[in-house]
Order: structure tokens, then sequence, then C-alpha cells
């Protein structure tokens, strides 16, 4: 008897963890995949997190007014894969952000690129990891060259 009011509890719980995973993962509902915007600002703060790090940014418009924006990474897991760490971004930095914004138009979007002011890019998963094996291999072949 105990074994059929457990096995009548497994459905509901599904449905409800079902239900809970896809709306707290979706995109769509939330960014606009078929816009993408730039704004360039100032670091306050890099949340290396789950489940989505984070980027606090000053940015400053035309008339001098400043505007907090957030911007939405993958979770600290997932880019620590592909060599993210919590010091990638630091506070003071000034950065170029290019991502896609919300449907609502508030201050907020999820990362595709960041550009340093020294011109150094950071890129979300497979491509960082390939520009950091490129760069690899540009070094180890410099090395090879001036060991000639």
């Amino acid at each position: 008897m105990r074994r059929m009011h457990a096995a009548a509890l497994v459905p509901p719980v599904l449905a409800i963890l079902a239900a809970e995973a896809p709306a707290h993962h979706a995109f769509s509902p939330v960014y606009d995949e078929a816009r993408v915007i730039t704004v360039a600002g100032v670091v306050t703060e890099f949340r290396f997190v789950n489940p989505h790090a984070l980027l606090i940014m000053d940015v400053t418009d035309g008339a001098g007014k400043v505007d907090q924006w957030t911007v939405e990474f993958a979770g600290r897991l997932n880019l620590s894969e592909f060599g993210w760490t919590a010091d990638s971004l630091k506070p003071g930095e000034t950065v170029t952000v290019t991502g896609n914004p919300t449907h609502t138009g508030s201050a907020r979007m999820f990362f595709r690129r960041i550009v340093r002011a020294d011109g150094t890019e950071l890129l979300p998963g497979n491509a960082q990891r390939l520009d950091t094996i490129e760069e690899q291999r540009r070094r180890r072949a410099r090395e090879r060259e001036q060991q000639k």
C-alpha cells in the first residue's frame, strides 16, 4: 500500500520539476535573440556565481546620466571550463559589452562579447577556449622562434 502511495507522488513531483527547469533557464522569454546591442562603461562588480554569473557596470549616456547595467552570463561552472575566473573582470575596469537586450528595454543584457580598454576580448564558451588555444599556439611558435 505504501509503495502505491509513493508511486502516486512521482508523476506530480516530476511535473513540478519539469515546469521549474525551463522557467529558470529559458532565454527567449527574457532576452531578444534577434537584436544585439553594445554599451560601454565601468565595471562595478563581477559576480562569478551559479546559476548565472553577473556583471554590474555603470554606463554614462550622452547627457551625463549614469545607468547601472546588469550583464548576465552562463554560470560559474560553465565559464570556468573555458578559463574564466572570479578575476576575469575587475571593478574599475572600462569595458565595452555586446549582447542580447531584454524585450522590455531594461538596462540588462545577455553577454556575447566584452572588449577591454586594451583591445583584448572575452568571449563566451567555445570561442573563448579556441582563442586561448590559438594564443597558446602563437606563444609556443614565438618561443621556438626565439630559441633558434
